[in-house]
């Protein structure tokens, strides 16, 4: 537990970034992890980044912000494989994270977590795009780019993950030293009220009546055929392994292995028209 009396000069802080195929957790996924620790007087206490194999391909007008391209992330570890290390990066439960435009970023988290199975840590999650705005006035943008431009934080910004973590770090720096009123972790929260993982908007659900078997197939680790009305082929049987459902801004979904494709997918729950046990079904080691 973070005690709030504690000074933001004792405080660890870790900043964070993903770059990603996509805006939208449900469908696009992590390609790069970028983590810097350190404290308020600006000392290092170490680095991490990994790029991750989506097992899809990255969109060529994505590539053109962040520079990611198929060939490098070709044999990467995948998420499963490199979630891991970044959580750990995250701990112990009293350091202080920082992310900008935050909410994005544990979108993206939480569906993560989601798909491994694993959990997110319980870390105030402070959002520096708040803190900007707050703080920040005479700018047409509180976007990171534009702020390390106007701050004289950096004169240009690539987009990858470690070096905007460290711009997140330049600017968090920048800000509290600006603001004399900052001492403690109290302070700071009274300032910008921190964000956990759960203000994500994302997060596990149970089945909508009809679909219980889902549940079921989770638990159990069991292949299904679904009925599912969307994607290319439309009101077709579909053999698929359920691994999760979760509910993102008001809408529910289920994650699932899909055996004709050889890839996880996202499908909508209020599109399976049907579930049933799969031709031959047997419980997956």
């Amino acid at each position: 537990m973070l005690p709030y009396d504690r000074l933001l000069s004792e405080t660890e802080f870790v900043a964070f970034d993903l770059e990603t195929t996509g805006l939208f957790p449900v469908v696009d996924r992590i390609v790069e992890f970028g983590v810097v620790r350190f404290r308020l007087d600006g000392r290092g206490l170490g680095t991490w980044e990994q790029l991750v194999d989506p097992e899809c391909l990255i969109p060529p007008e994505v590539t053109d912000i962040h520079g990611i391209t198929d060939a490098m992330v070709r044999g990467q570890p995948t998420l499963s494989q490199a979630l891991p290390g970044f959580l750990d990066f995250l701990r112990p439960p009293d350091t202080v994270l920082l992310a900008h435009n935050a909410p994005f970023d544990l979108g993206f988290l939480a569906f993560a977590a989601a798909k491994t199975g694993l959990a997110l840590p319980a870390n105030p999650v402070i959002d520096t795009l708040d803190l900007a705005r707050t703080c920040v006035r005479g700018v047409s943008s509180h976007r990171l780019e534009a702020l390390a431009v106007h701050l004289a934080l950096a004169t240009s910004v690539d987009h990858r993950a470690l070096s905007d973590s460290r711009l997140v770090l330049a600017l968090f720096r920048h800000l509290a030293g600006r603001l004399e009123q900052l001492r403690t972790v109290e302070d700071l929260f009274r300032l910008s009220p921190p964000l956990t993982a759960d203000d994500s908007g994302t997060h596990l659900t149970e089945p909508p009546v009809g679909l219980e078997d889902l549940a079921v197939a989770i638990s159990e680790h069991r292949t299904v055929m679904i009925v599912y009305d969307g994607g290319t082929r439309m009101a077709a049987d579909r053999r698929i392994t359920p691994k999760a459902m979760l509910q993102s801004n008001g809408r529910q979904y289920l994650l699932a292995y899909c055996h004709a494709a050889k890839l996880e997918k996202t499908y909508r729950l209020d599109r399976i028209r049907e579930v049933r046990p799969a031709e031959a079904a047997s419980v997956l080691t």
